[in-house]
């Protein structure tokens, strides 16, 4: 997993990868839906655009735990949640519809 998030993959487990860390979002969205769903159409209508995507990821990057920032640098997370978001707009759109 690292070695997707690191640039070291080929790019054949990209989508495996994407599925894992959706599947783990959706409870974690799910317990915290109440906090999130007064902001979640402000979200979703900012978070087309890649700058406010970059910004939020490297808000977050300093929370992750330190092993997972000593393994994964910066702009790795930073690159990685921009390709990534469309599964992860996708998800919080599907919660907001229900």
């Amino acid at each position: 997993m690292l070695s997707s998030l690191s640039g070291k993959d080929n790019g054949t487990g990209s989508s495996d990868l994407s599925n894992k860390v959706m599947g783990a979002l959706g409870p974690v969205i799910a317990e915290h839906w109440p906090t999130i769903e007064p902001y979640a159409d402000k979200a979703l209508a900012s978070a087309q655009d890649d700058a406010t995507i970059e910004a939020l990821a490297r808000k977050i990057y300093p929370w992750l735990p330190m092993l997972v920032r000593m393994a994964l640098k910066e702009d790795k997370f930073v690159s990685f949640t921009i390709e990534h978001k469309a599964p992860l707009l996708a998800k919080l759109a599907e919660y907001k519809n229900k």
